[in-house]
């Protein structure tokens, strides 16, 4: 049996992966990126080659360079779903996302594959007695794909680097983030109803430490928030980042003011922000009163 070296294995660190593509884009050969990345020439071989014919996915180096489109805003938001509810687990031709969902999203999931496949994909559904109904999705190419995004076998080790999601497709991307969280409400929790978005107190989002920073320091930059509180998160390994609920309709708003993808049980927040509402609420203390515009 021959053991790999560390330099021989690939390496899935997302970020690497871009640079790659990028050095790639720039016209160096391939013996050139492997000895700028200290990797053999048949990973980088491997790395930058087509996906294949069954995963329409866009690569986060792709995604940058193409133009924004309805296509475009649908990957991203499927991107935030899978990075909230998905894993990676497996190797080649047993390569499978692994998503937590709701007993009731079963055809959400049908649309994510006709969104991000083509022709025929396995999708199988299960019950787990840790993480509740799960959905299994068997295709190489997908699970290729979601490595070089950042999604790995666990939240703790996976992390879509925000810095990869243009600002112009953060709404997309958040939207789906908070639709495929089973941690926190409004779409996870214990309550088995969806509240509606003027009862919420706070909006909370759970993940890594760097999606939770990163997703924190974005929204202030395109809603206008302020930082929200990060905190360890009661399942260890995660954080979460606590809005109030004046930056949390904020957050909500600019999420549903144009959504080109959104799951069922969201319909309430789709109809209530696309009336064009003003929802005003009084803070605490001497803050002046600051109205959310959808």
């Amino acid at each position: 049996m021959v053991r790999l070296s560390s330099k021989t294995k690939p390496r899935h660190d997302p970020k690497k992966i871009y640079q790659i593509h990028a050095d790639g884009a720039a016209g160096l050969t391939t013996a050139e990126i492997a000895a700028r990345h200290d990797l053999p020439p048949a990973t980088v071989i491997g790395l930058l080659r087509p996906i294949g014919e069954t995963c329409t996915l866009v690569s986060p180096y792709g995604l940058r360079h193409e133009a924004q489109s309805i296509k475009a805003s649908v990957q991203v938001y499927w991107l935030g779903f899978i990075a909230a509810s998905g894993r990676v687990f497996g190797q080649n031709h047993l390569s499978t996302l692994v998503l937590a969902i709701h007993p009731q999203e079963a055809s959400h999931v049908q649309t994510l594959l006709q969104d991000l496949m083509v022709g025929h994909v396995t999708c199988e559904f299960a019950d787990s007695s840790l993480y509740g109904r799960q959905a299994y999705v068997r295709d190489r190419q997908l699970a290729e794909m979601l490595l070089q995004w950042g999604v790995s076998g666990t939240t703790e080790d996976g992390s879509i680097p925000i810095e990869f999601i243009p600002e112009a497709l953060i709404a997309d991307f958040v939207r789906g983030y908070l639709e495929g969280s089973r941690h926190t409400p409004p779409f996870g929790g214990q309550r088995p109803n969806i509240p509606s978005p003027g009862s919420l107190r706070s909006l909370a989002v759970v993940g890594s430490a760097p999606m939770v920073n990163g997703l924190n320091r974005v929204l202030q930059s395109v809603c206008g928030t302020r930082a929200g509180v990060v905190r360890p998160f009661e399942r260890q390994g995660l954080e979460q980042v606590v809005f109030p609920s004046e930056d949390g309709l904020q957050i909500l708003a600019h999420a549903y003011r144009c959504p080109h993808r959104s799951m069922p049980r969201a319909a309430r927040y789709v109809a209530w922000f696309d009336r064009g509402k003003r929802h005003t609420r009084r803070p605490s203390g001497d803050r002046p009163q600051r109205q959310v515009h959808t």
